[in-house]
C-alpha cells in the first residue's frame, strides 16, 4: 500500500518546485497573523482565571455579614433589579439560571429603542457584572474597547485572537482566510515531507528527527519540519475550526455538508422586519413555556437534564432561546442544549445539541469545543497553551529557513556587503560610518 501511494505520488503529485513555492509564500503571508492568533490563544487557555486575576472586582461577589453563600436572589428579581440600575437606555434580555455561590452573574446589555428617534441608544458597555446576593451592579465594560487596563484586557486579547482587534465583519473575513490558508498548507507541509525515495517509511523516518548536535542552521530546519509532523493532527483542527468560527456559512458548512449532515434549524430563523420592542410574555410564564417545550422535547430525544441554565429573548427573530445542561453536552461546567421557542405558541422553531444529533454538529462541537479548552479539564488547557508556544517557534524557524535561504541566492556583492556590515568594513568604493 505504502508503495502504491509512493508510486501514485511521484506520477501525479504537483512538481516539488512548486509545493516548495507555495509552502514558502504561503507561510510567510499568514506568519505575523499566526504569531498573534498563537502567543494570545495561549494566554486564552486560561482567560477566566487570568480575567478573574486581572479584574476581581468584575467576577467575584460576596454576601452580606451572615448570609449564606447559598442564598442568592431568584432570577427574576436578580433580572429586574440590574436592569433597573442600568437605567432606561439598556436591556436585559436574559435570565441567568445557574449562578454560582461567590462569582457575579454576568449579564449582556442591549441598547433600547429611543422612542423619540426610533433607533437604539449608543451604550458605552455591553457586559454587566452583578452580585447576585442583592442584584447590585459591581462593573460594566464593553468588550470590543481597544484598551490594556486590567479589566479590559483579556476581552482585548481575545480580539487580537479572532479578528487583529478590527472591527468584526473584517476581522473576522481577514482571519477567516489566514485559517484556510493555514488549513492548505498543513497538506502542502505535510507532503513536501514525504520522500522521494523507496522505502517509504524508511526514508520518511529521518524527517520526524532532530539532530540536535549538527549547526543552527540543520537544528532549526530540523525543528521546522519534525514539530510540524508531530503536531500536524492538531494544527489541522486548529487550523479547520478557526475556517468554522470565522467563514463557517462561506467556506466550512458549504465544504462539510458535502460529507457530514447537519442540522441548520438554530440558525434558520430570519429576522424580524423590526425588533421586538418589549418582551412578548412576562417572565415567569416565558420561562413556564420553556420548561414545557424542553419537557416534551427531552421525551422525544431521550434526553436528560441536568440543570438550567439561561433563558434569553432574541428580540431581533422574536424567539426565546432557552439553554439547559444535558446529557448530550460536551462540557461539564455549562449547558449548551437549547431551543428555539415561539412565544406566540410554545412551539419549538429550532434546537442546538451539542452531540447525539447530525454527525456534522457534533464533529463541528466536538472541534469547537478542543479548540477553545473546553472539554478534559486543566491538562488539555495547558496542552493549548504549549500548543501556542510551539505553532509560534513553527512559524519562527519557518521565517529563518527562508531568511538563510534568500540570503544564499543573493549576488555575491550583496552578500559581500553583508558580510561588510557584519564585520564593522565597507566596500571598496563605499564609505565607511567614519568618513
Amino acid at each position: 500500500m505504502v508503495s502504491t501511494l509512493s508510486a501514485w505520488l511521484c506520477r501525479f503529485a504537483p512538481r516539488r518546485h512548486h509545493l516548495v513555492l507555495l509552502h514558502r509564500w504561503t507561510g510567510l503571508a499568514i506568519a505575523l497573523f499566526l504569531l498573534a492568533a498563537c502567543l494570545t490563544g495561549s494566554l486564552l487557555s486560561f482567560e477566566e482565571e487570568l480575567d478573574t486575576w486581572l479584574a476581581p472586582e468584575l467576577h467575584l461577589a460576596q454576601p452580606a455579614p451572615g448570609q449564606a453563600a447559598t442564598a442568592m436572589l431568584d432570577p427574576y428579581q436578580l433580572r429586574a433589579r440590574v436592569e433597573r440600575a442600568l437605567g432606561p437606555q439598556a436591556q436585559v434580555n436574559q435570565l441567568i439560571l445557574h449562578p454560582q455561590p461567590g462569582r457575579t452573574v454576568r449579564f449582556i446589555a442591549e441598547p433600547a429603542l429611543d422612542p423619540a428617534s426610533g433607533k437604539p441608544y449608543r451604550l458605552s458597555y455591553d457586559e454587566v457584572f452583578a452580585n447576585p446576593y442583592d442584584g447590585t451592579v459591581q462593573g460594566v465594560r464593553d468588550r470590543n474597547a481597544i484598551s490594556l487596563r486590567p479589566a479590559q484586557l483579556m476581552p482585548f486579547l481575545f480580539k487580537v485572537h479572532h479578528s487583529m482587534a478590527l472591527p468584526r465583519v473584517p476581522g473576522a473575513l481577514l482571519m477567516g482566510i489566514v485559517a484556510l490558508l493555514w488549513t492548505l498548507d498543513c497538506f502542502v507541509g505535510m507532503i513536501l515531507t514525504w520522500p522521494r525515495a523507496r522505502p517509504f517509511l524508511v526514508k520518511w523516518k529521518p524527517a520526524w528527527l532532530i539532530k540536535w548536535q549538527a549547526g543552527f542552521y540543520r537544528v532549526n530546519l530540523d525543528l521546522h519540519r519534525a514539530c510540524g509532523l508531530w503536531l500536524w493532527v492538531m494544527l489541522l483542527l486548529i487550523a479547520w475550526s478557526s475556517v468554522m468560527f470565522n467563514l463557517r456559512d462561506q467556506i466550512y458548512l458549504p465544504v462539510m455538508s458535502q460529507i457530514l449532515p447537519f442540522d441548520t434549524s438554530w440558525r434558520g430563523r430570519p429576522p424580524l422586519p423590526k425588533p421586538l420592542a418589549q418582551p412578548p410574555l412576562e417572565w415567569p410564564q416565558a420561562h413556564a413555556m420553556a420548561r414545557a417545550a424542553m419537557a416534551r422535547f427531552a421525551q422525544e430525544r431521550g434526553l436528560t437534564v441536568d440543570f438550567e441554565e439561561k433563558l434569553s429573548m432574541d428580540r431581533r427573530r422574536g424567539l426565546y432561546a432557552y439553554m439547559v445542561h444535558s446529557n448530550a453536552d460536551i462540557r461539564s461546567d455549562a449547558g449548551n442544549t437549547g431551543l428555539l421557542i415561539d412565544p406566540a405558541t410554545g412551539d419549538i422553531r429550532g434546537h442546538w445539541l451539542p452531540q447525539g444529533d447530525r454527525s456534522g454538529n457534533t464533529f463541528s462541537n466536538w472541534i469547537g469545543a478542543l479548540h477553545m479548552g473546553q472539554v478534559f479539564g486543566l491538562p488539555w488547557r495547558i496542552f493549548l497553551a504549549v500548543l501556542g508556544v510551539l505553532v509560534s517557534v513553527l512559524t519562527v524557524t519557518g521565517i529563518v529557513i527562508w531568511w538563510k535561504k534568500r540570503a544564499a541566492r543573493a549576488p555575491r556583492p550583496v552578500r559581500a556587503a553583508v558580510s561588510a556590515r557584519g564585520t564593522g568594513g565597507s566596500l571598496p568604493g563605499h564609505r565607511g560610518s567614519g568618513n
